[in-house]
């Protein structure tokens, strides 16, 4: 058994490694929403993206900030809220810029430890996620109403980390008459302490290495396909997390694509930067 101290180390760092977005140690992950018991966690993460242009010769680039609560409600069981906004700017024609602010839809989530052992070294974890994301958005929302359901596995034995999870997100019918394709989302994470070098302290540095892919359906307007919608994509993302304290973490992402297959006309991701801190009550 850990002492206190030590176990509110742990808490934090177990929270590091089991990474909020929908796009949390999974920086990129659905997983990254944080894993931990009996605790109040505050994270709040911003993600660049820029695209290739599209026909018509436009760029595009995409800021999101994205602000998630974690609570452990109870020794099994944390839920979590998702709240993102979005801001856009598009080349035009002549060099002009136009630009797009606002919120898109909160999330909701609820995870179970299904399976967990503790050993004095790390810990492996075993937990179901059930999901909603709710038609609250402004300029950016879709309108519908989607169900999530995920499956997250954890095994930490110091200084190796090791995350994978599965999800699957089944839209609701949203504005337009439009229906979004099913997605399918596979990640892979595995992490090292760098530092310190002997033994798991703070402050501690973590290296990070994902693996994450992504597969959307056609959507769907008035039962008929969208052909120019959906697609795959495959991420390689090398990062890194920091644990300044027992209450703080910073960290760093670069998503890489290495294979995509998007169908249609439309941007692709060219480059991405993910910046993120935690602060844990």
């Amino acid at each position: 058994m850990v002492g206190r101290r030590a176990g509110r180390a742990w808490v934090l760092a177990g929270s590091v490694a089991m990474l909020a977005a929908p796009v949390a140690a999974q920086i990129v992950a659905p997983s990254g929403r944080t894993l931990f018991a009996d605790h109040l966690l505050l994270r709040t993460l911003v993600r660049f993206d820029a695209f290739e242009a599209v026909d018509d010769g436009r760029d595009l680039e995409r800021w999101r900030a994205v602000t998630t609560g974690v609570w452990g409600v109870a020794p099994r069981w944390t839920l979590s809220g998702v709240v993102p906004t979005v801001q856009t700017r598009s080349s035009e024609p002549g060099g002009a810029a136009r630009r797009r602010s606002g919120t898109a839809d909160a999330s909701i989530f609820a995870r179970y430890d299904l399976y967990r052992r503790t050993v004095r070294s790390g810990f492996t974890r075993l937990s179901p996620e059930f999901g909603v994301k709710l038609p609250t958005g402004g300029a950016f929302g879709t309108g519908s109403t989607d169900v999530s359901l995920g499956l997250i596995l954890s095994h930490v034995r110091d200084p190796d980390w090791w995350v994978a999870d599965a999800q699957a997100t089944l839209p609701g019918e949203g504005d337009g008459d439009l229906r979004a394709g099913d997605r399918w989302r596979f990640d892979l994470a595995y992490l090292r302490r760098v530092y310190p070098r002997d033994a798991m302290g703070t402050p501690m540095v973590l290296a990070v290495l994902e693996l994450n892919a992504e597969r959307a359906e056609h959507s769907r307007r008035g039962g008929a396909a969208v052909v120019e919608s959906g697609g795959d994509v495959v991420f390689l993302s090398p990062g890194i997390q920091a644990l300044l304290s027992r209450q703080w973490a910073l960290e760093l992402s670069v998503p890489v694509v290495v294979a995509e297959n998007f169908h249609g006309s439309g941007p692709t991701p060219e480059a991405s930067v993910i910046l993120g801190a935690r602060w844990l009550f």
